[in-house]
């Protein structure tokens, strides 16, 4: 039997309690909780949810906003706003939202429409795994989605990401950690080379030797990279070159 991976995102304690209750009346459901939209993104940027139930007004990221971003994810959950504002029934709908529950609701009404997403994300067929990936960096107004195809390369200096991509504009965002991107992005193309940094190799135009083992990565933009000695090797192997 599946088990269903579901996360509150609501910033009222209270309505987060009662979620959980009316949660732990249906069965094969994993259940967590987020407080506000930079949690929520945390979560979903890092695991893999089913459904995600959405409050509308919230510090931060609104839920409308979390909602877009979670489209950009390789998995998107299924969608259930749960609001006390009517006036963004349309919107969620055009958006993709499986269901709109109005507070107060019922355990039962809650239960329908996690039926419902359920239904919805029961393949008809089997499917193949997403073959195009894309990455949402957050800006003051909305996000900027990245296909993975476009970036070049990423350094960390401070703990702030700086993502270089193929039109020669550097995007820096403290949305992600090395690590986390590391893991979405497809290898090949993308080498991590140092602590710091990672690089698509598809850019890669020189290889450089340079001091106490390390060497020098020019891309195409002419923008360089420091491979540190520790990842030489395997730096070495991926672009043909012997040690």
């Amino acid at each position: 039997m599946r088990t269903w991976r579901v996360l509150i995102v609501e910033d009222e304690e209270p309505a987060r309690r009662l979620l959980k209750r009316y949660l732990a009346q249906i069965p094969d459901l994993t259940v967590e909780e987020a407080a506000d939209g930079a949690e929520a993104m945390d979560k979903l940027q890092t695991q893999t949810w089913d459904i995600v139930l959405l409050d509308i007004e919230m510090p931060g990221m609104d839920g409308v906003s979390l909602m877009h971003f979670t489209q950009s994810l390789p998995q998107p959950p299924a969608i259930i706003f749960t609001t006390a504002y009517a006036e963004h029934a349309v919107q969620a709908f055009e958006g993709g939202a499986v269901d709109y529950l109005l507070k107060p609701f019922s355990a039962d009404r809650l239960k329908q429409a996690i039926e419902r997403a359920q239904n919805r994300m029961q393949p008809s067929a089997p499917t193949l795994p997403p073959t195009i990936d894309k990455l949402a960096i957050p800006r003051k107004e909305g996000h900027v989605i990245l296909s993975f195809s476009e970036i070049l390369g990423i350094r960390v200096e401070d703990r702030v990401l700086h993502i270089e991509v193929s039109t020669g504009q550097i995007y820096e965002t403290r949305a992600y950690t090395l690590r986390q991107l590391e893991e979405r992005l497809p290898s090949p193309p993308f080498l991590r080379i140092a602590r710091d940094a990672i690089i698509n190799l598809d850019a890669v135009r020189e290889v450089l030797p340079w001091f106490s083992g390390r060497y020098k990565v020019m891309l195409r933009t002419m923008n360089t990279y420091m491979c540190s000695r520790d990842y030489a090797p395997t730096l070495l192997k991926a672009v043909g070159l012997k040690e």
